[in-house]
């Protein structure tokens, strides 16, 4: 079976730690996916971090014996503190200085090992992988004998598409520097981003040979086994894996998937409530959550995890509204319409929040509360597509309005046309406008 990985946010979690000292960098966005025995709500997450520090540069500027040239001895030393700036920004993570930084200290000592194999760790968390295999690339030239940047130069390849160089440059990697496990591990990657599953297995099979205590390697193993159907070899890697680091959230998350997928439900639920714990800001641990709960016909405590998931983020529109569905799915319209108006005290001027409001609105029995807040929507909308959203949504409203409220929506209708024609200038308004008995 041929298995394949959505790699473009997966290079971005194994660019983990920048330096010997460094925080790691946030990955943007959700995990990455991995294609096969996955449900629709909650994915595997892709391989962790692959990282080796780069070679330190040297702490002050070495002038040759003879006496070097007092302006290079000074460009050297204006480059050394130049990339000292940077990895202190680096460590605040304030990354647009950062790289700013960097690229001054290369440039101004052509020889300098470090700054830009940091500038290629911070594009490529970022997604930004052309940028990223320029960086490594130069860092290539500067520090020819540090295999850390031709492993990541052959990393942002394959991102790029390169479906040929990356696994040639690894496995020439793996014969200059046998021992090193994190290019058995890269190796492993680019297999089965390739979906060469059986050389995949091996490579990762050869890093964990070389560094049991990897975390990550067993995850990444975990990760291909789960893909290719073997349960049980995937299980023992995730708990290896959890054993080495108990508080690896991306793990957590990959073993509950597992045991979801096996009817264990239980054991899901309570790896995804672990991997929320750990970390608030993980979707998937929110929506694996959500997702077992109903399983088990647990709907409260589902709505439970939508308060929490809708606490940490309120400006997410996507969850505000799925929390105001569950409620009114469980017969809780109340609590749904209170959901729908935070979002309209938070962002007033939010066309979405407006239109969320009026579903909520509609779903409580409330038609010309509803309507009133799809207009509001409507006027705040800016996008054609919004806006003839929001005019389905009134029609809608209109055809399961009661009789008694028909007068009310013709009046709303030439109201509103005229309002349109106003806007326009004073034109006509068309006839699908201008008629009593057409609700725009």
């Amino acid at each position: 079976m041929r298995i394949s990985f959505t790699w473009a946010v997966a290079v971005v979690v194994m660019i983990g730690v920048l330096s010997p000292r460094s925080e790691p960098l946030a990955a943007p966005g959700s995990p990455g996916t991995v294609t096969g025995r996955t449900d629709s709500a909650v994915v595997e997450t892709p391989p962790g971090p692959l990282i080796r520090p780069p070679r330190p540069a040297p702490a002050t500027p070495s002038p040759d014996s003879t006496g070097a040239d007092t302006a290079v001895a000074s460009a050297k030393r204006r480059a050394l503190e130049q990339y000292a700036r940077g990895l202190g920004l680096e460590k605040v993570k304030a990354y647009a200085g950062a790289i700013v930084s960097y690229t001054n200290a290369a440039r101004t000592d052509p020889t300098l090992r470090g700054p830009s194999f940091h500038i290629g760790l911070l594009f490529a968390s970022r997604q930004q992988f052309d940028h990223a295999a320029r960086a490594f690339r130069e860092e290539m030239h500067r520090d020819p004998d540090n295999p850390d940047p031709a492993k990541y130069y052959a990393l942002m390849l394959a991102e790029l598409g390169d479906t040929t160089r990356p696994a040639r440059m690894l496995e020439g990697l793996t014969r200059r520097v046998p021992e090193d496990a994190s290019v058995w591990r890269a190796l492993g990657f680019v297999y089965a981003r390739l979906g060469r599953e059986e050389k995949a297995e091996r490579a990762l099979r050869g890093s964990i040979a070389l560094n049991g205590k990897d975390p990550e390697a067993w995850r990444d193993l975990g990760v291909l086994l789960a893909a290719r159907g073997d349960a049980a070899g995937a299980r023992d890697a995730y708990r290896r894996s959890l054993a080495l680091a108990p508080g690896n959230v991306t793990t957590l998350i990959n073993l509950a998937n597992l045991e979801s997928r096996e009817g264990d439900h239980e054991h899901a639920l309570a790896y995804f409530a672990r991997a929320e714990r750990r970390d608030t800001t993980v979707a998937d641990a929110y929506r694996g959550e959500i997702r077992e709960l109903l399983v088990m016909n647990r709907e409260p405590d589902a709505g439970a995890v939508w308060r929490r998931w809708l606490a940490r983020d309120p400006a997410d529109h996507d969850v505000r509204e799925s929390a105001a569905r569950h409620f009114v799915r469980q017969g809780r319209a109340d609590v749904a319409l209170e959901i729908a108006r935070d979002g309209v005290r938070r962002t007033p001027a939010s066309g979405e929040a407006r239109w969320l409001q009026g579903e909520m609105h509609a779903a409580a029995g409330e038609p010309l509360l509803a309507l009133q807040s799809y207009r509001e929507a409507r006027a705040r909308f800016s996008e054609p597509a919004d806006r003839a959203r929001a005019e389905a949504s009134i029609a809608r409203l209109r055809a399961t309005a009661p009789d008694s409220l028909r007068a009310r929506f013709v009046a709303d209708s030439v109201a509103n046309a005229r309002a349109d024609t106003a806007r326009g200038g004073g034109r006509t308004a068309p006839r699908s406008l201008a008629r009593p008995d057409t609700l725009r």
